[in-house]
């Protein structure tokens, strides 16, 4: 991963932007010499909400397999605090 301070990202962009579209380069972006955020390529998401997916429904199952009988989709949202 590669990283790069705020102030550079504006006159650099198509420059960063072909390094993440073409190279699959991940960018993290510094504000005050701390990562702020980061600059990644469109499969790299997809790829981070499949696993949140994963993630949300792993804990939904293992809370209705605790349960005996039904338990309410509100239910289980609340204990996922979604």
């Amino acid at each position: 991963m590669s990283f790069i301070n705020i102030t550079q990202v504006r006159p650099n962009l198509k420059e960063l932007a072909d390094r993440v579209c073409f190279y699959g380069e991940r960018i993290c972006v510094e504000r005050n010499g701390k990562p702020a955020f980061a600059l990644i390529s469109i499969e790299d998401l997809h790829l981070l909400e499949a696993l949140e997916d994963k993630i949300d429904l792993d804990e939904a199952r293992e809370i209705l397999a605790k349960e005996s009988g039904s338990v309410s989709l509100d239910q289980v949202r609340k204990r996922l605090g979604i």
